[in-house]
């Protein structure tokens, strides 16, 4: 058994195309790798570590991700309906409705990425606004006319998620004031499912950050930076994504 993860770096303006070179790389990459738990083994087969550069027009698909990606919707595992479900998910009263299930409920998430960022445990037994912070901090950022690396926000909690069977994929988001009211956004992953959710995480995450945190600074978000640590296709999934790049034109 052998891992071979190939660093893959890309620049686009178009968001459908970076998802597709992002695939074809995956594909070229093939490789059956079994990963997971003992408990829960899951296979891969094809892998690669990315970094995707987003601007332009790319962004502003983003954006209007609700809009764009049900025109490619051939290529895709889900409809309009699902997109539009997964941005709601990135709403208090979604949290909400997810803190009011038992435990047992099939609809209950271990996690959700927008309860981690709007009430992250601390240590005191309190929780941590983090979107709030990162709003005031840009804010701050404009009012004083000076740039700062340390605007971020986490999900990864060490006591919680060391030994999960479900820790969370996402782990930081990274906001910097770069001119006058354009902001950038960067994503990091330690793990990423491509075929099946790299475009729909990027349109509900993006979208949050411009109503939480750019709208309110009247910023806009002109670049994004997407990093994963390991980008992957499902053995199931293979096949299709392969249709998904002869497909696309």
């Amino acid at each position: 058994m052998k891992r071979n993860l190939k660093i893959v770096l890309i620049k686009e303006v178009d968001f459908m195309r970076a998802w597709i070179k992002l695939l074809e790389h995956c594909i070229r990459n093939e490789n059956l790798i079994p990963f997971g738990s003992k408990d829960d083994p899951k296979t891969i087969r094809g892998e690669i570590c990315s970094r995707v550069v987003l601007e332009q027009s790319a962004v502003k698909q983003v954006l209007d991700g609700i809009n764009y990606l049900p025109k490619y919707g051939k290529l895709f595992p889900f409809g309009a309906i699902f997109i539009e479900h997964y941005v709601n998910e990135y709403t208090l009263q979604y949290i909400e409705e997810q803190a009011m299930l038992g435990k047992e409920d099939k609809r209950k998430f271990t996690y959700t990425y927008y309860d981690r960022f709007k009430r992250y445990p601390a240590s005191n037994g309190k929780t941590i606004d983090q979107v709030d912070a990162l709003r005031e901090n840009l804010k701050k950022q404009i009012e004083n006319n000076i740039f700062s690396n340390r605007h971020q926000m986490i999900t990864w909690v060490p006591e919680i998620d060391t030994f999960s069977t479900e820790p969370p994929c996402l782990q930081r988001v990274w906001i910097s004031l770069i001119e006058n009211n354009s902001i950038e956004v960067h994503l990091d992953w330690r793990s990423r499912d491509l075929y099946g959710a790299w475009h729909v995480n990027l349109v509900a995450i993006i979208n949050m950050i411009n109503r939480d945190i750019a709208k309110p600074n009247n910023c806009e978000i002109v670049r994004i930076i997407d990093s994963c640590d390991s980008l992957h296709i499902y053995n199931g999934d293979f096949d299709q994504a392969k249709l998904s790049v002869a497909s696309f034109t």
